[in-house]
């Protein structure tokens, strides 16, 4: 009985697994083990980071707006996200365009325009979308309102290119830009401008354009925990896979042959 039993069940035979072509998937199978788990640990790091810019934009959105001074006198990284109350006038003659913004699917600008207060420093003011069609600086049909206004807005800082983004024109004076730059906008501004520009909250326009952009919340991240779940899923994939293909393998090397 013993017999038979053995007899039926091949021997694995294993030698296959130092060919060339097998030793090649042996590293790529280690390869692909080691870059799938370090991709799910960097997906993991990226979840912590979004969940705590998550937990510092829900508090800061919740506390009470900060004055234009309180915020000039702090540092950028601590005014971020903060709402803050300005009053001044606008100045249409230093206003400018923020090229490709689309806005609930639909594409256009935005329209970046500053607020002069009464001791000449300005703020620069994202007052919202409009269509890819405008004409302007200044923008015909979005106007802001005229004489002096108190307006609040999500503290914002200055904007980085990143990766093979647009680049500006260093020199001269631009009414339309690829991002908001502050430092290249305030080198042809009349006035200094603040560190950080204001991403406009309210008054909304009673009837037009510009459309109020809808201000930053939590959770609006990429899904980095799905990520990183995904390439450990890999890495189980590969780490069972591979073993099993080999035995497979090598018990049909150590099948007996008929014939």
């Amino acid at each position: 009985m013993s017999r038979r039993l053995q007899s039926t069940t091949p021997m694995a035979d294993f030698r296959f697994a130092r060919q060339p072509r097998w030793l090649v998937g042996h590293i790529v199978a280690l390869v692909a083990i080691v870059l799938f788990v370090n991709l799910g640990m960097w997906q993991l790091r990226r979840h912590d980071e979004f969940a705590a810019l998550d937990a510092r934009l829900e508090a800061r959105l919740a506390a009470d707006p900060l004055t234009l001074d309180a915020a000039g006198q702090m540092p950028v990284d601590e005014v971020d996200l903060h709402r803050v109350t300005a009053t001044g006038t606008y100045d249409l003659a230093g206003e400018i365009v923020l090229q490709a913004r689309s806005f609930k699917g639909r594409s256009g600008h935005n329209v970046l325009t500053p607020l002069v207060g009464a001791d000449g420093t300005a703020v620069l003011v994202n007052r919202g979308w409009v269509p890819i069609d405008i004409e302007g600086p200044p923008v015909v049909g979005a106007e802001p309102p005229p004489g002096e206004v108190t307006i609040v807005g999500v503290a914002r800082d200055t904007e980085v290119r990143r990766g093979l983004g647009p680049v500006d024109p260093a020199a001269g004076r631009l009414d339309r830009i690829s991002r908001v730059d502050l430092e290249r906008i305030d080198a042809q501004s009349d006035y200094p401008l603040e560190s950080f520009y204001l991403q406009l909250v309210s008054p909304e326009p009673e009837d037009g354009f510009p459309l109020v952009l809808d201000p930053p919340e939590p959770g609006s991240g990429p899904p980095n925990l799905s990520y990183a779940i995904q390439w450990f899923a890999f890495t189980g994939v590969v780490a069972i896979g591979y073993p099993l293909l080999l035995r497979s393998t090598a018990r049909k090397q150590g099948a007996p042959r008929t014939g």
